[in-house]
This record gives C-alpha cells, sequence and structure tokens, in this order.
C-alpha cells in the first residue's frame, strides 16, 4: 500500500485565483456593447430620410380617387375651356365620372416600378379597399362601354380610365401609360402616396 503524505505538497509560484467573476465581466461588457450597437443602428434606421423608391402611405385623401365613368368624349378637353363637370384625361379625353367610390384612404402603398419593360405605378389598397374595388370592378365588368371604365383621378386629372372584363381581387393594381417615363411613374407615385 501506499502511503499518503500527512501534508500538501508546498506550491510554487502565484496562488491560483477563481476566473469565474472575470469571465462573467466581459460576458456582460460584451452583451452591453453588442445593445448599444444595435440601438444606434435602430435608431440611425429612423432618423433617415426615406427613399424616393420605397412604398409610401397616402397623405391626402384627395390624392388620388376611383370613379365610374359615366361618359367618355375623346378630344373634348383638348383646347380649353372645358366642359363644366367633366375630368380631362392627359390624352385630352373628356370624362364625366360617378362619385368617388375609393380613395387615398384605401391606398396603403404606392410605388413607381418596372414592369416588363414600361413603367408603372404599383398600388396596394387595403383591406377595406380591396373588398370594395373587387365590388366595384365586379359590377363595372357587367356594363357596356364606357361604363364599363374606372377612371383613376389624381389631382383632378384622370391619369387613367382603364376598361373592366372581370373582378379584380387581391388589391394589388398598376397604372400604366403607353409612354410612361421613370421621372413620371415616380411623380404620379409621390402625388398619390405623399
Amino acid at each position: 500500500m501506499t502511503q499518503q503524505p500527512p501534508y500538501q505538497p508546498p506550491q510554487y509560484g502565484p496562488p491560483k485565483r477563481n476566473r469565474g467573476p472575470l469571465v462573467l465581466v466581459g460576458v456582460l461588457g460584451v452583451v452591453v456593447l453588442v445593445l448599444v450597437v444595435l440601438t444606434v443602428v435602430v435608431l440611425r434606421g429612423n432618423d433617415e430620410d426615406p427613399d424616393s423608391s420605397q412604398p409610401r402611405t397616402p397623405r391626402d385623401p384627395a390624392a388620388v380617387e376611383f370613379r365610374r365613368v359615366v361618359t367618355a368624349d375623346a378630344g373634348l378637353c383638348a383646347s380649353p375651356p372645358a366642359t363644366p363637370g367633366v375630368v380631362c384625361g392627359a390624352d385630352g379625353t373628356g370624362y364625366t365620372l360617378g362619385k368617388v367610390e375609393l380613395d387615398g384612404r384605401n391606398v396603403s402603398k404606392a410605388e413607381a416600378k418596372l414592369s416588363n419593360t414600361s413603367w408603372v405605378v404599383s398600388l396596394q389598397l387595403d383591406d377595406q379597399g380591396s373588398k370594395a374595388f373587387e365590388q366595384l370592378t365586379a359590377d363595372v365588368a357587367k356594363k357596356s362601354p364606357p361604363a364599363n371604365q374606372i377612371a383613376i383621378v389624381v389631382d383632378g386629372k384622370v391619369v387613367s380610365a382603364p376598361s373592366v372584363m372581370s373582378a379584380i381581387t387581391g388589391g394589388q393594381l398598376e397604372i400604366s401609360a403607353a409612354q410612361f417615363t421613370q421621372e413620371e411613374a415616380q411623380k404620379l407615385a409621390d402625388a398619390i402616396g405623399g
């Protein structure tokens, strides 16, 4: 049998210390540093000016109106003065319109984007607007021209008056024109979205 020495052998060098508190302080320091960096990133993100290409929410209910077309007369607005009660389109068509059925409050996003090879303004309607637009398009689709058109009016001018063939669901729609430039589409998105 081996016998254990009755005493501890001598230790050479500095006494060993418990490093637990030191590790705990280091970990807490790293956590605090990460929280500070995240806070700065979040606060800077909220202070920056929004990019013009980002979706926007409407600033004004009257910024955009969706109205039924009652009559459409090509060339009526070609030379001023326009007939009272007629809203003019960019192509000179004069439109007599029904009441406002949806407006800027129902638009949750408006953005200019490239669709295939042409620029469009993409609109997303909120839930209430999606339901109202679906009902409106379902009813208008049953009508004969020009009553099967919906005028999209921005700042008192008809920017588009598409014919509707069937109900449009989902609340996603695009305003397009044959010759929209990027600047024109962005200007229109800004007018709708604020």
